[in-house]
């Protein structure tokens, strides 16, 4: 929810941003969840975003992407990323997906090594 938020705070109300958790609507499990989403939108240029390689939703995606290989899954995500795939007005080809994921990770930054070489530059941040 926090990551959609953020995102609508930039972006301004996303229609085509759902957030869920599988442990915080305990009354419908994630898997009904997504079914319902995947029945609204379809499957064709829908993209599942989680947030570790081998965590339980990540797990339980993996499940549903057996089954419908249209969709995208994609873990490790962050708020570029989100904001990257939500922006996008037509749909995302696969070498278009790579860029956006390798943007995604480049904007991963250790500030105390980008600080240290800033004073060693003299530059400002």
């Amino acid at each position: 929810q926090g990551l959609k938020q953020t995102a609508e705070m930039i972006l301004g109300p996303a229609t085509n941003i759902y957030a869920l958790s599988a442990y915080r609507d305990e009354d419908e499990p994630i898997e009904q969840q997504i079914q319902s989403i995947v029945t609204k939108l379809g499957k064709e240029n829908l993209f599942i975003l989680t947030d570790i390689l081998g965590g339980s939703v990540n797990n339980e995606m993996i499940g549903l992407l057996k089954k419908e290989p249209a969709i995208r899954l994609i873990t490790g995500m962050n708020l570029p990323l989100v904001i990257s795939i939500a922006t996008q007005v037509n749909p995302i080809a696969a070498a278009d997906l790579e860029l956006i994921i390798e943007e995604s990770r480049q904007s991963l930054i250790d500030c105390n090594r980008l600080l240290k070489k800033s004073n060693e530059g003299g530059d400002d941040l």
